[in-house]
């Protein structure tokens, strides 16, 4: 009887343990949100003051409201240093009935532990970091950044680029295992797009962005790109919809080229010529990892190129291209 009544309780604790857990890991997606809306917001705020001191705006209604968004903004920031951490979130539910372990509590919010079979299987609709493990050809998990916002969620990020903060010219071996921050501007990993890829039929969504806040998308039904032995080949780019252009689909079938690895059809290598790293031919209509020049330039097609949108002689404000599992039909 004494066992019976111990399994139950074990029992009981660990469905509680569970309830926990998931509160705390969407307060703690929230609260990042919440801090990067912030951070985006000072950004604009004091790009808007520069923008306005550049061209000389005497205008007194102008400078009035620039003057309430200024205040605004630095209540706003002042809230954020109050927002709970997630080590206090912890503690918040230790002291909440349940007798969890404090050390057990953080160490699941700070570490995400909780792990996933996708994007599209997290239960809350909150972009951020997460860790998934679709079944085949994952045996431990990856951590991903989620877009679950954009046309109902289950999107994992394979490109960002939107400031320039982080360098895309790299070599065969970063390109191949990724670099930079998912939390800024990264390449997710040759590698492990390829493994999502052949993991199930994917769908590519590319969003691009030019300095003076033009937005356009491209969409293809097929995406997938082969494995290291095939030089991570663009095997499948099809069923092109959108607004962009296509500047994709006439790369199918090339592998993967970076300033030390050549794999294109061209004389010269194409990513040393064109300052970038991608499945060039001989050489390109795309150069999403080429140089970030910041709108027009006289240099041809070295930079962020999609030529179908500014052409060869633009270099985009940002980029972002995103994968998930098609939907069974």
């Amino acid at each position: 009887m004494i066992l019976a009544k111990l399994s139950s309780l074990e029992h009981h604790f660990i469905e509680k343990q569970l309830q926990a857990e998931e509160k705390i890991t969407i307060l703690s997606a929230r609260m990042d949100s919440l801090v990067k809306s912030v951070d985006n917001l000072a950004w604009i705020a004091q790009n808007t003051g520069k923008t306005v001191t550049l061209l000389e705006l005497s205008d007194q209604h102008l400078q009035q409201n620039f003057t309430v968004l200024q205040r605004d903004l630095t209540e706003l920031l002042t809230k954020q240093k109050q927002l709970v951490t997630k080590q206090q979130l912890g503690e918040y539910f230790l002291k909440s009935n349940t007798g969890y372990n404090t050390t057990h509590i953080s160490s699941f919010v700070d570490d995400q532990q909780t792990v996933y079979p996708s994007c599209g299987k997290i239960p809350f609709s909150v972009s951020g970091v997460y860790k998934i493990r679709p079944e085949n050809p994952f045996k431990q998990p990856i951590t991903v950044l989620c877009e679950q916002e954009y046309e109902s969620g289950g999107w994992v990020v394979i490109q960002h680029r939107f400031d320039g903060s982080t360098n895309f010219y790299r070599e065969w071996d970063e390109y191949q295992k990724g670099f930079g921050n998912l939390d800024g501007e990264f390449w997710l990993g040759l590698e492990i797009i390829h493994r999502l890829t052949v993991s199930a039929p994917h769908e590519l969504i590319i969003l691009l962005e030019d300095f003076e806040g033009n937005r356009t998308l491209a969409r293809y039904d097929q995406f997938g790109i082969g494995s290291q032995k095939q030089n991570y080949a663009l095997n499948k780019i099809e069923g092109y919809s959108g607004t962009a252009g296509d500047s994709l689909s006439d790369l199918k079938g090339m592998a993967f080229t970076t300033q030390d690895v050549d794999n294109d059809t061209a004389k010269d290598n194409c990513a040393v010529t064109f300052a970038g790293a991608w499945w060039y031919t001989a050489c390109h209509q795309s150069n999403l990892n080429g140089k970030y020049l910041r709108g027009e330039t006289k240099e041809f097609a070295t930079s962020m190129v999609w030529k179908a949108f500014r052409g060869y002689h633009y270099s985009l404000k940002s980029s972002k291209m995103m994968i998930r599992p098609k939907l069974v039909q």
